[in-house]
């Protein structure tokens, strides 16, 4: 009974972290293009958005982008913003959710504590980001484009390091 409720716990901990994974892109393993959500992790658009919505100015600096440039990107984010102004609502909840967990269950209190009703919010979770992956990922990829053709040929290489995904360990 014992390791019953042990083997549900690390059952609940893989699906926290399955969901966890496929929401935040800077901690998910690399998957292939196509998988389980249509390689939204490895989508170069998610990771720009979360770059200019999070940490713009740092990201500009890094970029070396002009004022010009900068006043350009500003407006590029303002758009985007504004036009995928609900599901960008979804999609910050969502990933917030999804990091509360992860902490939960590293903490150890999240998978322990009502495994079943755990199992039942990743699912559910896991079934949002992926109507999002369906809404946003083309929208990101569009983001993706019309960005890079803000740049130059050395900015263009430092956004594709910037963007890269980069190895745990």
């Amino acid at each position: 009974m014992r390791r019953n409720r042990h083997l549900k716990s690390l059952f609940a901990l893989g699906i926290v972290a399955l969901a966890a994974t496929a929401a935040l892109p800077d901690s998910a393993t690399a998957q292939r293009p196509g998988g389980a959500f249509g390689g939204f992790a490895n989508n170069p658009g998610v990771r720009l958005w979360d770059a200019l919505d999070q940490r713009f100015e740092g990201f500009s600096q890094r970029l070396a982008l002009s004022d010009e440039q900068a006043n350009s990107a500003a407006v590029l984010v303002a758009d985007f913003r504004e036009a995928n102004k609900s599901a960008l609502g979804r999609y910050d909840r969502v990933r917030a959710q999804m990091r509360d967990r992860m902490g939960a269950a590293r903490r150890g209190g999240g998978a322990r504590r009502g495994a079943g009703a755990g199992n039942a919010q990743a699912r559910q979770a896991m079934q949002e980001m992926r109507s999002l992956v369906d809404q946003l990922g083309p929208a990101f990829e569009v983001l993706h484009r019309d960005f890079s053709a803000l740049l130059n040929e050395e900015q263009t290489e430092t956004l594709r390091s910037l963007l890269q995904r980069q190895p745990r360990g």
